[in-house]
């Protein structure tokens, strides 16, 4: 096996699926994040690009357990 395969199937961060909702003040559920699925190898550098409000922050907060994912 070379490093690329064994780097891809021991990621140290590995998402499937993460959702993260939250209620409004009115009531209404805002998903902040939909669908989000990503590795990521040790070693590797990763940047997440989006427009403001497009869930980054959020998926890092729960990337570092500081938010629990819905």
């Amino acid at each position: 096996m070379d490093r690329t395969t064994e780097l891809i199937d021991d990621p140290v961060i590995h998402i499937e699926n993460l959702v993260k909702e939250y209620k409004s003040s009115d009531g209404t559920i805002v998903r902040a994040v939909d669908n989000i699925s990503m590795s990521v190898a040790a070693g590797e550098i990763v940047g997440l690009l989006g427009a403001n409000g497009a869930g980054k922050t959020t998926t890092l907060r729960i990337i570092a357990t500081l938010l629990q994912p819905t």
